[in-house]
């Protein structure tokens, strides 16, 4: 039997306020973990911008994933999710920010991939930050 790394075990805990595990909710989580990483963990300093190229799921997906780590919730009123062209985030801290936008490349292989969800999920929370994302902080 495999040994779960943390970054499983997070997935795990986030499939369980999201109702499954799937490669949105992962990169989401990837996310907000960066995020986190930069700012420190603070759910009422930090606000979180969500832009989707489709309110619909599985994109939307993304924004769970970024809401069960970083704290940023709907109920608070430090989230909200936008229509645009691309998925990314956009934290907000002070005057900081910190803009991750999935790799068109990654969008790409999640669209056409037949591979079990789960399975990418994993894949995708144990990738290098620097390949399922361009970052720029301000």
């Amino acid at each position: 039997m495999r040994t779960k790394s943390v970054l499983d075990k997070i997935l795990d805990e986030a499939s369980i306020f999201h109702c499954h595990i799937g490669p949105f909710l992962a990169l989401g989580l990837k996310a907000g973990l960066r995020a986190i990483e930069v700012f420190g963990y603070n759910p009422h300093d930090m606000s979180a911008e969500i832009i989707v190229p489709e309110k619909k799921i599985p994109y939307t997906c993304f924004a769970d994933g970024v809401q069960f780590i970083t704290g940023c919730t709907l109920g608070k009123g430090n989230i909200r999710i936008e229509d645009g062209r691309c998925l990314k985030a956009v934290f907000t801290q002070g005057s900081r920010s910190l803009e991750l936008k999935v790799r068109k490349e990654i969008l790409d292989e999640l669209r056409k991939s037949s591979e079990d969800l789960e399975e990418i999920a994993r894949k995708l929370m144990n990738a290098n930050l620097s390949k399922l994302f361009e970052e720029k902080l301000l």
